[in-house]
Formats: structure tokens, sequence, C-alpha cells
């Protein structure tokens, strides 16, 4: 099923209306730390230095729309406690809440239209094979515009998650960056054999920064060679620069926990509304702070690239 397909029937599932039209609008993901409710009339924002008026607060039980990808291709060892720690977790889908399932390895393809049934959830989660080639990296970009043309036109939350056990050498693009001139020992490509897998990050980076859906990570087997340690913490960047979070399994042992940090950390962020006076240039500086009294730090985004049209 095409991405756009998934659009509509994201939005026909969602019963929130869009929001007004108006001046530019941003979306934080921002958590909480002291688990008291945040309100809009408490919030003071500035971007770039300027005061801004925060428009809304959706909070963690306000709706959400969960773009759950999978990117299963190497060992079911790993994988089925993976699946089984997902379906667990998802058993009771919270009220307001639409879980959509998709697969990323040999290409991006929708699994389950975004839905609340527990049942139809595992399903989508326990049909999906341990086959092909990695497609984390060729099909996060795709899902993150997703996901932000569903939270900027509907007054919903929206999150991703990947869950992968994917190896940099099982990826259909080459990154293993061969020595160009075997003669030459001072030869770049010998030295910095992780220069491209670096490169390909430092690009979806830069085209990722102004995305405003929070992307996770959730990578079931950790790999320490070289090769592979530049890749995840590529993934890691990418999480932090979508204003989300990654976690890198070492054990089996260490999956269902994992899963469900995630999944929990998704559930309670809060979205926050702020408008735009004016279209920057090139990217936004943002605070939030909590007006008078003692509570907490936020955990929220400081940066967000402005995208040019």
């Amino acid at each position: 099923m095409r991405l756009l397909s998934l659009v509509a029937l994201a939005c026909a599932a969602i019963a929130s209306a869009p929001p007004p039209p108006g001046k530019p609008r941003i979306h934080l993901p921002v958590w909480a730390g002291d688990g008291r409710p945040l309100e809009p009339g408490e919030l003071a924002a500035t971007l770039n230095g300027q005061p801004a008026t925060v428009l809304e607060v959706r909070a963690p039980e306000s709706e959400l729309l969960l773009v759950l990808v999978l990117d299963f291709t190497e060992d079911l060892a790993w994988v089925e406690p993976a699946k089984e720690a997902l379906v667990q977790h998802l058993a009771r889908v919270p009220e307001g809440t639409r879980v959509a399932v998709m697969r990323a390895q040999d290409g991006l393809s929708v699994i389950q239209d975004p839905t609340a049934d527990p049942e139809a959830i595992a399903a989508a989660i326990r049909g999906v094979p341990v086959s092909g080639k990695a497609g984390l990296l060729e099909a996060v970009e795709a899902v993150a515009r997703l996901g932000d043309s569903i939270l900027t036109r509907h007054r919903v939350r929206t999150a991703v998650l990947f869950v992968t056990d994917s190896d940099i050498y099982n990826y259909r693009e080459d990154f293993t960056n061969p020595v160009i001139n075997t003669s030459d020992a001072s030869d770049l490509s010998r030295r910095f054999p992780e220069a491209l897998i670096q490169d390909k990050i430092a690009r979806l980076k830069e085209r990722l920064s102004f995305r405003q859906t929070p992307l996770f990570v959730v990578h079931l087997r950790y790999r320490n060679d070289r090769l592979n340690e530049a890749y995840q913490n590529g993934l890691k960047q990418l999480a932090e620069v979508m204003a989300g979070s990654s976690d890198f399994c070492r054990t089996v042992a260490d999956i269902p926990a994992s899963v469900g940090a995630a999944l929990e950390r998704i559930r309670s962020h809060y979205s926050v509304t702020l408008e735009v006076a004016e279209k920057p240039k090139k990217a936004l500086e943002i605070d939030l702070k909590v007006n008078g009294g003692e509570r907490t730090s936020l955990v929220f985004r400081r940066r967000l690239a402005w995208k040019r049209e």
C-alpha cells in the first residue's frame, strides 16, 4: 500500500478536526519528569529569543498515531522476543491511540492500517518475516514525512518507532568503503572505512532536521565491529535530531525492557504547538519553561531547522 493511502486512512481514523488556518506552527514533543500535567497557560516559550505563543498542549491522554516500522533480516532468536514484547505491550491499546504497522526490509510497505484492535496489531507483527535486506536508512525519511503530514493536518500526536536487527553489511547499498589504491598505505579509504556510513547519516540528518514527528529506535542486536559501531552511532544521531531516543540491546534478555521503555516514552510525551510569528531564514532556536513554582526540568528539542519552501 502506498504511503498516501496510509495518510488517508489515518486521517479517517482520527476524530480531531484540522487546526484552523493562520500563522505557521511547530509541534514539539515534550516530556515532564515530575508527572504533573502541563497546561498551556503555565508554559512560556521563545523562538530565536523572541516570545512565542503557546497555542495548544496535547497531553499523553490525547490521540496518538504510532507508526511502528519493523526491519527484521537476521536471527529469529533475537526477533521473536521482540515481536512478543511488542504484542504484549500493545495488547491493550490506550483509548485514542491508533497503531499502523509497516515493514522496512526490501522496500517500505504497509502491513496493517491504523487500528486500535490489539488482535489485528498482533497478527501484523507476528506475520512480518525475517528475511531480505535491511531497509531502515532507506525508509526513515519517508516515514518521517508521513508522520509530519498527519501531525500538521490534525490535532493529534504522532510518533515513529523502528524496531530493527539491521547489520550495516546487509544493506543493498555497499557501505564498506573498499580500499581504492591497495598499493598506497596512506589511502584515506584505508584509514577511514566508516566514511561512507558517516556521509549517509550526515545527509539524512540534514533532511530530517526540520521534521517534527519524534523518532525512536530499538536495535535488537548491538554489534561491536568498527563499521556497525559507526552505523549504530548514526542511528542514535538520527533519533536525537528528531527529538526521540534509541536503545541498543546487547543480549536477548534486554529486548523486552527496551521495547517497553520505548513505547512508554512515546505514550508519555506531550505535543506542544507554538505559533511562529515570522518564517525564519535558517533555523529556530527553541526555549520552553514553566512559569512559577518548582518543577522538574522539561525535556524537549532545542533546535528545529526550517524547511525552505
